[in-house]
């Protein structure tokens, strides 16, 4: 999942213009209905969201608008104007003390007024940002070859599901919408819609393996959910998708593994060699207990995806598994140097390297996954563990040269 969110996110980034960063996409296990951009590039997207929304249009709608909050600047602008209103209020509440030790009534009238005037202040400001990044987000949905209504759609069903909801979904609170706003969306995605759209496929399957992982506390609910997908399922890929989500339910929750596998078999060719269909049949083989096809359905993935991290995570901790910890070790390692450097293949690596009885090569992996995680303390003292158990000259070299790159 984190790997497609960041391929388009990619994807919508290169037609974005946007500032100098190093953009980082990832997906947050979350059911609630949310996604947010932060200072620096760094946009997350609940699982919840993900679920909501019914294509890749919708779901690259909500990405597309959060990169134009960075793009326009939105984030440091509002940080600004913040603190200006912040300046503002404690001006007012001042005020305010003042006239109350004369007369309280009049004072707690003015506090309230100094109080309510900068926070509409801030809701007008918050309205301008959200129109301006929806006009950038639709030219960059078009110019990316997405269908631009995918961002007035989804606007449209956060709106009804609001309607009548106890409390509004979290998206709405900081990304405030109204009934004008979709409608303006909804003219500029009708007069910027590029000739041919072009849609992945992905979207299907991650929304299917979602809803398998969000009812796993039921074991029926997901079975039955993913039926009626299939039932109502309008296009092929919308039915192999939903096949998959089947086979996926029937054998994580009512240990059905051999109907599993057998409905992953009923899918054409085109869908049968998906990389979410052969990383779902490895996942339901070892399940099954038997370890070595699905090693085999991983090395096909890999071979058909060379680019695929999870492909690679999923041989390499099946091989730990079987206590083949030298084997994974040069999978990931290999990995790690062809660019593949999610910190989940890190620490995987850091597991195998102390499996092989290389300590030194686990520290420097798993210093490396604290650091891409920001934890910058954690990761040095792995390097000092590094130092302390290097077999050579070389990997005490490198640790004490990543020591120093990670020091300010």
């Amino acid at each position: 999942m984190n790997q497609y969110v960041q391929d388009l996110g990619r994807r919508l980034l290169a037609y974005g213009d946007p500032p100098e960063l190093d953009f980082h996409f990832f997906v947050i296990e979350d059911g609630r209905i949310n996604a947010f951009a932060m200072p620096g590039g760094h946009i997350g997207v609940h699982t919840g969201l993900i679920r909501k929304t019914r294509s890749e249009s919708e779901l690259g709608g909500v990405i597309a608008h959060e990169i134009a909050h960075v793009s326009q600047r939105h984030i440091a602008r509002q940080l600004g104007h913040s603190q200006r209103l912040n300046l503002q209020t404690a001006a007012a509440l001042i005020a305010a003390v003042l006239l109350g030790s004369q007369d309280p009534q009049a004072g707690s009238a003015a506090a309230m007024a100094g109080m309510a005037a900068p926070i509409q202040q801030q809701l007008g400001y918050s309205r301008q940002h959200e129109r301006e990044a929806d006009r950038t987000g639709v030219r960059i949905m078009a110019d990316a070859g997405l269908d631009p209504h995918g961002m007035p759609r989804f606007f449209e069903r956060l709106a009804e599901a609001s309607r009548y909801a106890e409390r509004p979904p979290e998206y709405l609170s900081t990304h405030p919408l109204t009934q004008d706003r979709i409608v303006e969306a909804r003219d500029l995605a009708e007069r910027a819609r590029p000739e041919d759209p072009f849609n992945s496929g992905h979207h299907a399957f991650v929304r299917a393996r979602l809803e398998v992982l969000a009812r796993q506390a039921d074991s029926s609910s997901a079975v039955a959910a993913l039926h009626d997908e299939l039932r109502r399922a309008a296009g092929p890929t919308e039915r192999a998708a939903a096949t998959y989500g089947l086979a996926l339910a029937l054998s994580r929750e009512a240990r059905r593994h051999e109907q599993a596998l057998a409905l992953l078999g009923t899918l054409a060719p085109l869908h049968a060699d998906r990389l979410y269909v052969l990383l779902g049949r490895g996942e339901i083989l070892r399940r099954a207990g038997r370890p070595e096809p699905a090693l085999a359905a991983y090395a096909e993935a890999r071979s058909l995806y060379p680019g695929s991290s999870a492909a690679v995570y999923r041989h390499a901790e099946t091989l730990l598994q079987l206590g083949r910890a030298e084997p994974a070790r040069r999978l990931l390692s290999r990995a790690v140097r062809d660019g593949h450097d999610a910190p989940q293949l890190l620490r995987l690596l850091a597991d195998a390297a102390h499996a092989s009885g290389r300590e030194a090569e686990g520290y420097i992996a798993l210093a490396r996954h604290y650091h891409a995680l920001g934890e910058r303390e954690t990761a040095r003292a792995q390097l000092d563990n590094a130092v302390r158990t290097a077999e050579s000259a070389y990997q005490r070299d490198r640790a004490e040269a990543l020591r120093e790159r990670w020091t300010p």
